[in-house]
């Protein structure tokens, strides 16, 4: 498992390559304790504390912060389920622990926020 520091600076890199590249810019939200950048990318999550063990969902993600990040999945996962986010960045792959926030159907797939654990 990465170290809880590193993992923070590669996000902190990876936000700041996230508004170099898309022009997105912090701007304050009363609702949010960080700005949330768009970013439509393709990601990996492996549940980590599972009974049975599967292969990564592969997922498309919606948005990310300094505090975690949102995607799209094929399943629902559960509240307070540790999960495991990789990430292709400039830097290579970043694999991010986590835990599921929230799970809500939304069509066909289901919409998941998940805190960065820290």
């Amino acid at each position: 498992m990465p170290q809880v520091a590193e993992v923070t600076k590669h996000i902190e890199r990876l936000l700041e390559q996230i508004e170099r590249t898309t022009g997105q810019k912090p701007v304050p939200d009363a609702r949010r304790a960080s700005f949330r950048y768009i970013w439509l990318a393709p990601a990996t999550v492996k549940l980590v504390d599972s009974q049975s063990p599967s292969e990564p969902l592969l997922v498309t993600l919606g948005h990310i912060s300094r505090d975690g990040l949102e995607f799209r999945s094929s399943r629902r996962l559960k509240v307070d389920q540790k999960v495991l986010v990789g990430l292709e960045t400039d830097e290579g792959e970043l694999q991010i622990p986590a835990t599921v926030a929230h799970s809500t159907e939304s069509g066909v797939r289901f919409v998941v926020g998940v805190r960065f654990d820290s």
